[in-house]
């Protein structure tokens, strides 16, 4: 089984950022030159998150707003008393 590893570095402007990373993933598996096999994305650290949804104008506006209402930034929460690093939402 051959294995190839690649990494891409992000930057964001925190909090709700979405940015469509297909692209970035088709042109690692592309210079891979493997023909078969499974994909694995991490990403590193606590706050950050993947998702498989379809990238277009409309979720760009509201999954954000979505987000802000399940878990508002000015809400309590009891993480905060344990880090501290008020990323509780």
């Amino acid at each position: 089984m051959s294995v190839h590893f690649d990494e891409i570095t992000i930057k964001t402007d925190g909090e709700v950022d979405i940015i469509d990373i297909t692209n970035d993933i088709q042109n690692i598996i592309s210079k891979s030159k493997l023909k078969n096999g499974i994909v694995c994305v991490f990403v590193p650290g606590s706050t950050g998150s993947l998702t498989t949804i379809e990238y277009e104008l409309g979720l760009i506006k509201d999954l954000p707003r979505a987000l802000k209402k399940i878990a508002p930034k000015k809400e309590y929460y009891n993480h905060h008393e344990t880090w501290h690093d008020d990323n509780g939402h």
